[in-house]
C-alpha cells in the first residue's frame, strides 16, 4: 500500500496495543517511525524488533516532546497515547486521576501538535491522526471522565480542520469501539474481574484492526480526507453499550 510518499511518522503511546501494532505496520512499509512512550524498557524491545526510533518521554511534557522531534520533517503524527481512570460517576473522579487524564489525553495531544504542525505547514503537506473513542461520542456508563477527554479530542479534530484549511494537511479521527489492548483493565480495581468482563466472554477488536484502519486513511488519495472513522466490533452496538456474548 502506497502511503502518499510519507517518509517520517511519529506515534505516541507506542509501547503497547494499537501504538505498537501501528509502529510495526508503518515500519513494514518502510517509514522512519519515531515511537514515543514513557516505558523505556518496552520501547527498547520494540525498537530492537522493528528498527523504530524510541523516545522514552511523557507526552505531557511539552519541552521534552519538542526537543525529541526538533528538526524532524514529520509527515504523519498519530496521537494515540491515552490514560484511563477507574470507573464510576464523574463526581467520584479523584483530582489525581483527572490531572492524569488531562495531562495525557488532552495536553499530550496539543504538545505533539505544537512540535510537528509548524513544519507540516511550512512543507504544505502532512497527516494528523487522532485516536478518539466511542466513549467520546456515545453515553457509556461508568467512564465519564475518560469520555470527557475523548469528546474534547473529537472537537479538537474538527477545529484543526478549520485551523489548517488550505494548508494541504489532512486530519483524521479514528473512533474505535472496544479493542483488546488491556486499557480496560484500569477501569476496575479488580483486574481479573475486568479481564472477564471486558474481554473473556466477547469478541473485541484487536490492535492490528485499528492499525489497518489508520493505514487505510493514510493511503487514501491526497485529495481525500477520511475525517471520521468509527470502527466497532461486529457484536457491539450503540457505542459499546450493548455487547453480544459469543457462545462457547
Amino acid at each position: 500500500m502506497d502511503l502518499n510518499g510519507y517518509r517520517v511518522a511519529v506515534v505516541t503511546g507506542a509501547n503497547r496495543g494499537i501504538g505498537a501494532a501501528l509502529v510495526r505496520a508503518l515500519r513494514q512499509r518502510g517509514l522512519e517511525v519515531h515511537a514515543i512512550a514513557r516505558s523505556a524498557g518496552t520501547l527498547a524491545e520494540l525498537a530492537q524488533a522493528t528498527g523504530c526510533v524510541p523516545h522514552a518521554l511523557d507526552v505531557g511534557d511539552r519541552a521534552a516532546i519538542a526537543a525529541a522531534l526538533d528538526g524532524l520533517a514529520v509527515d504523519v503524527l498519530v496521537n494515540n497515547a491515552a490514560a484511563v481512570a477507574t470507573g464510576g460517576p464523574s463526581f467520584e473522579t479523584t483530582a489525581a486521576q483527572m490531572d492524569a487524564l488531562l495531562r495525557v489525553n488532552i495536553a499530550g495531544v496539543v504538545n505533539a501538535l505544537a512540535a510537528v504542525v509548524p513544519g507540516m505547514k511550512a512543507r504544505g503537506r502532512g497527516h494528523i491522526v487522532n485516536l478518539g473513542s466511542t466513549a467520546g461520542h456515545h453515553p457509556i456508563p461508568g467512564m465519564p471522565a475518560y469520555a470527557m477527554t475523548k469528546a474534547a479530542i473529537h472537537n479538537l479534530s474538527q477545529t484543526l480542520r478549520l485551523d489548517l484549511h488550505g494548508s494541504g494537511i489532512r486530519v483524521s479521527e479514528i473512533v474505535p469501539g472496544r479493542v483488546e489492548t488491556g486499557i480496560h483493565l484500569g477501569l476496575m480495581e479488580d483486574r481479573a474481574a475486568a479481564q472477564r468482563l471486558f474481554y473473556d466472554d466477547v469478541v473485541s477488536l484487536q490492535p492490528e484492526d485499528i492499525a489497518a484502519a489508520i493505514l487505510f486513511v493514510l493511503g487514501a488519495p491526497q485529495r481525500m480526507d477520511v475525517t471520521l472513522m468509527e470502527v466497532m466490533p461486529t457484536d457491539s452496538v450503540n457505542g459499546g453499550t450493548a455487547f453480544a456474548k459469543r457462545p462457547g
